[in-house]
């Protein structure tokens, strides 16, 4: 394939910001909803069909979930981090993002966290998808393009 198709053919895939609230439930789904979705987005990703873009802080997040889940082994932690290295664009954020992030943050009144999702999402101009209906009401209401994963069950 030439750089032209290549260039093309990325274009016409569809793009997503993912939060952690939908990709742990790619590894954890004991208590969890929404699978069938987010296990959509999985697949789509993991077939290269989709491009899913997340800031840094995911796999920190994804992590934190996990240092109470003491069923889950270490070399299943190494797994999960190193697949998720390879099928999301992981976005470093500098000092740009987290200062947007923390006027975000002030304006929908939620953590500077989960404004760096927002702020990603707005950046790149990817819809953000979470299973965080609170971030999704606040984001909503002033303007941001946030889905509920929850949603986007009668889209697919």
């Amino acid at each position: 394939m030439y750089l032209k198709e290549f260039i093309i053919s990325e274009n016409l895939k569809k793009k997503y910001v993912l939060d952690a609230s939908v990709v742990i439930k790619w590894y954890f789904t004991k208590n969890e909803s929404e699978l069938d979705i987010a296990n959509y987005f999985y697949e789509k990703v993991s077939k290269n069909e989709i491009i899913i873009a997340s800031p840094d802080l995911i796999m920190y997040e994804v992590l934190n979930f996990f240092t109470s889940k003491l069923e889950v082994p270490l070399e299943k932690i190494n797994d999960i981090l190193s697949q998720l290295n390879d099928i999301i664009f992981v976005i470093n954020t500098d000092s740009t993002i987290q200062l947007k992030s923390f006027e975000i943050s002030r304006k929908i009144k939620t953590s500077v966290y989960d404004s760096i999702y927002v702020t990603l999402s707005e950046l790149l101009d990817y819809p953000l998808i979470t299973a965080d209906n609170k971030l999704r009401q606040a984001a909503k209401i002033n303007g941001y393009n946030v889905l509920l994963l929850s949603e986007l069950k009668s889209i697919f």
